[in-house]
């Protein structure tokens, strides 16, 4: 058959959207890059950021295969850094519902 249903993943459009700040890291680059996303589609980010160079701005782009493929390390904040988001989870910020500790444990 020349084509066939295969399930793949993709962006989640209501989380990641233009104007989410984020850092991102290629696992083939020495240091990540922050920027600012200027497009989404389900299956592709773009990027945009400022190199070294002044009066020049430039774009990269992260494919949700990759980012699957464990490729990237992300952070993002839609929200003007109020919370912050990691990808993959293991970079996520800790629940302040996971900090409540001893609470329960109180004797009196």
């Amino acid at each position: 058959m020349f084509l066939v249903n295969t399930e793949r993943r993709e962006f989640n459009m209501e989380e990641i959207s233009r104007g989410t700040l984020i850092y991102a890291k290629h696992k083939s680059w020495p240091k990540g890059q922050a920027g600012i996303v200027t497009a989404v589609s389900g299956g592709e980010l773009r990027v945009l950021y400022l190199p070294d160079i002044q009066n020049v701005c430039n774009h990269f782009f992260i494919r949700a295969a990759e980012a699957e493929a464990g490729q990237w390390d992300i952070r993002y904040s839609g929200d003007g850094l109020q919370s912050v988001t990691g990808f993959p989870e293991q970079f996520k910020e800790p629940d302040e519902s996971e900090d409540k500790g001893d609470e329960g444990n109180e004797s009196e």
